[in-house]
């Protein structure tokens, strides 16, 4: 059954275009995975907040891929944004019934 990993993004607005590069950069990591089915991203145009909804084969899968050293290339740049508190971020799990 898959399950669907839903992610929430909030950001400020000074880093959107930099967050946009991330994301397609992100994009080209995910389509790699293994288990990865597909993506949908969604941009509040009211609210500086970015959606996304990825489709694994199994938990395990984007467990896998979270623990991928194929993230090594925007991580840095991801962790630095977190601490700097200029994006939140969180990730939950939901399987399709």
């Amino acid at each position: 059954m898959s399950v669907f990993a839903i992610t929430r993004c909030v950001y400020d607005h000074d880093i959107r275009d930099e967050l946009l590069e991330i994301k397609e950069l992100s994009l080209q990591i995910l389509k790699k995975q293994k288990g990865f089915i597909s993506v949908k991203q969604f941009i509040c145009a009211e609210m500086n907040e970015m959606v996304s909804v990825i489709q694994w084969e199994t938990k395990e899968d984007h467990e896998a891929s979270m623990e991928s050293p194929d993230w090594d290339s925007v991580n840095p740049t991801w962790i630095a944004l977190t601490k700097g508190g200029k994006i939140t971020f969180e990730v939950n799990l939901f399987e399709a019934h």
